[in-house]
């Protein structure tokens, strides 16, 4: 029977990525994703939870308005942070996941990894909304219940609580998001990230064709989720207007004189 992990990023998250099989992670997941990724021009980008290694791949990141990374206070490594001698590790904080340090409506794109499924997922949803604009979006990369990379704790996704795509769609909602997208991705099991760089991109690229086919995202190892703010979701529903209620006909008579 499979049981869940304790709800926190492993203390070698940052030297994962920093091996070969953490960069080829990397790189499979950015192969799906970052097509999907909407255009960072002029606007503002945060990462959240452990996503320098997913950004770190996205050249038109660098056209942002500003771009940053924040952890949460559960995720303290002891290795240093992907490029830690570059720009993510000079505009990387620690804060945590149920207020973020940023005003309200100033963030454009949150990209969110390794956070979702470690942290009070509602509470960190109802935060990041609060601070996105209101035209923002929402990526999210999570572990997918279904899929193998979520019952195995060799990588950081094995960690925490995966969603299947429905409790995915329903927490989004509670969090007033609304998915616009969802695809899947990481399709090869982690063994296969013992193959050459090449050999496992054209293989997951193949995989997936075939899983979509087969299973939709269902058979994929993390969800790949753009969500957008919904705007109207916190509002009361609209009341029927009150019938009115009938007054009964007084008449007032008068006795004759």
């Amino acid at each position: 029977m499979l049981t869940r992990r304790k709800p926190s990023l492993p203390p070698d998250a940052a030297a994962f990525y920093a091996t070969r099989r953490g960069a080829l992670t990397a790189d499979l997941l950015a192969d799906q994703a970052l097509p999907l990724f909407p255009n960072p021009m002029g606007r503002r980008v945060l990462g959240l939870g452990f996503a320098a290694p997913i950004l770190e791949r996205w050249p038109q990141v660098e056209n942002a308005r500003w771009a940053g990374t924040a952890r949460f206070d559960t995720q303290i490594t002891r290795a240093p942070a992907i490029g830690s001698d570059g720009p993510w590790r000079r505009r990387d904080c620690v804060t945590g996941s149920n207020a973020l340090p940023f005003d309200d409506l100033s963030l454009d794109i949150v990209v969110m990894m390794h956070g979702l499924e470690l942290s009070s997922q509602t509470a960190l949803l109802r935060a990041t909304w609060k601070a996105m604009t209101d035209d923002g979006h929402l990526v999210l990369i999570v572990p997918n219940r279904s899929g193998i990379w979520a019952h195995r704790d060799s990588t950081p996704f094995g960690y925490g609580s995966p969603f299947s795509s429905s409790q995915l769609d329903t927490l989004l909602a509670r969090g007033l998001f609304r998915t616009e997208y969802a695809t899947g991705a990481l399709w090869l099991p982690p063994p296969a990230l013992r193959l050459s760089r090449s050999a496992a991109r054209t293989m997951d690229r193949v995989a997936g064709l075939c899983g979509r086919i087969v299973a939709g995202r269902a058979l994929a190892g993390v969800h790949v989720v753009i969500a957008r703010k919904n705007l109207y979701a916190g509002l009361p529903p609209l009341q029927a207007e009150a019938r009115a209620a009938p007054i009964p006909r007084q008449v007032v008579e008068t006795s004759p004189s």
